[in-house]
This record gives structure tokens, sequence and C-alpha cells, in this order.
């Protein structure tokens, strides 16, 4: 990976760019319970935290969620976030010390029912990842798609996850994450009457900086994102920016179509 140059830096001011992982592995056969392209390979997460540290345009993170760009931001400089979902085993035993070497912080989005499953964080590691200065959010309690969810059922999902990520840390919970990034304006609601005070989706974007409210661009990484498309990701400009958001859109068109239940079952087909 190149060494990071500020003249290459020309981001449009108050831009909070938020990097979604989910866990660390050598092997793609080692991955948690998401699908092989999302197991990014240690190394090159390493060398990712290390690029970021020397920009020194990552971590910042919505403590208070009263707006997506700290204040004290550098005028003109791109912010980035990095957070994690799901909860995979490898957030703690292979992520925190590399973001501790780098000096950098991260959000982690975790799935109440997936907590002491095989291969995913225990309790301890939740409480590891909080005492480290990492904010801990909620993905949900079963990782169901919430737009597919009745109200009650919604409401449940949502306060239930809140309150066992609560317990376990000692700290109030404002950041959710969507499931496979599906909700609206409907999901958002109940998630704020819930007590959240932001919601992060999928969808690949470049955030401007504007109150908490709405829901939160994320651009994902992974098994395939070579050091040259980190870079221009990071940058938000370049063939890496246009493909990931025309990839968003070519996929969702099935989705809008099919339906998520029987994208889903059509997409794991596909992926396993």
């Amino acid at each position: 990976m190149s060494t990071p140059n500020d003249s290459l830096m020309s981001p449009p001011p108050g831009r909070l760019l938020v990097l979604m992982y989910h866990g660390l592995h050598e092997s793609r056969t080692d991955r948690g319970r998401f699908d092989p392209r999302y197991s990014l390979q240690p190394g090159k997460f390493a060398a990712q935290m290390h690029y970021l540290s020397e920009l020194g345009v990552a971590g910042w993170l919505p403590v208070t969620g009263e707006a997506l760009v700290a204040p004290e931001a550098p005028a003109g400089r791109q912010m980035v976030l990095i957070t994690f979902d799901d909860g995979d085993a490898s957030n703690v035993e292979k992520a925190l010390p590399m973001l501790q070497e780098a000096g950098l912080t991260a959000v982690f989005f975790i799935t109440r029912n997936f907590v002491g499953q095989r291969g995913m964080i225990s309790r301890a590691g939740i409480r590891k990842l909080a005492d480290a200065g990492m904010v801990i959010g909620s993905h949900g309690l079963s990782h169901r798609f919430l737009n597919t969810l009745s109200p009650a059922a919604l409401a449940i999902e949502l306060s239930s996850s809140r309150d066992f990520l609560q317990q376990i840390t000692g700290r109030e919970v404002k950041l959710l994450s969507l499931p496979g990034g599906r909700g609206g304006p409907r999901e958002i609601e109940a998630a704020h009457t819930a007590g959240y005070r932001s919601v992060f989706g999928s969808r690949p974007g470049n955030n401007v900086a504007t109150p908490a409210g709405g829901l939160i661009d994320r651009v994902v990484i992974t098994r395939r994102t070579n050091s040259q498309a980190f870079e221009q990701l990071v940058r938000w400009q370049g063939p890496a920016v246009w493909r990931q958001c025309a990839r968003y859109r070519v996929l969702g068109l099935p989705r809008r179509l099919l339906g998520d239940r029987v994208y889903n079952r059509l997409r794991q087909l596909v992926v396993h």
C-alpha cells in the first residue's frame, strides 16, 4: 500500500466515510456466519489500518450521536469511521490488537443471538472491546431483515438486543446497524423510538455532515479489496467507487423484483 499523500486528498469538506468490515480470517473457509467475500485476510486489514493511521483521517466515534462529523474535524479533511458487523470472534482476537497498534478505534455491531455461538464473540469479548475504548452497537436480535417484521416483532428485535448489550457493557447503546442493510423510514423511526440515535445501512456513499436522524451510508470492504481500491474508496474517487456503487444498484434490482425472502434464498445458493 502506498504512502499517504495529502496532495491526493481532495474530498469536499465535512464528509464522513464509514467502512464496513465483518471478520478477519486467513482462509475463506474460516469465516463466521457471513458469506466468504466478507472474510478479510488479517494482513490486509493491518495494512489498511496503517494506511488510515498515517493518513490521519480515522478515529472519530459518534459517541453522542449528535452529528456525523465531529466539530473538531479539520476543515476540508475526510473523516473515516471503522465498523464491524455481526460479532465474529476475530473482532476481539485479531481486529482489536491491530486497531490498538494503529491507534484507531471502531464501532462493533453485535447480533444478540450470535453471541457465544461457535466462531462468534462471547460476552467477555464484548466487555473487552468496550473496556478497550471501542463502541458497541446493535446488529439486531436474530439478524432477521427488519423490513420483513411486524411492528411488534420489530420492536422486540430492536429493544431486546439493545438491553442485552447495555447489560454487558454498562453503557448506553446508541448505534444500530441494519441486518442486511434492509430498512427504511419505518425501521429508522422504530430504532429512534427504541432509543438508538444513529442508524447505519449498507448503501455505499460518502456521508455529508448533517444532524443524525437519517440512514448513514457505508462502504463495504471485502476479501477482493486490494490496496489500490482501498485507497480510492478512502479518497472517494476512482474506479473502485463507481464499481461499488454500480454493484449495489445491480444487486438491488432483483431484490426489489423478487422481495427480500426469495432474493436471500437465491443469494445463499449462489454464494455457498
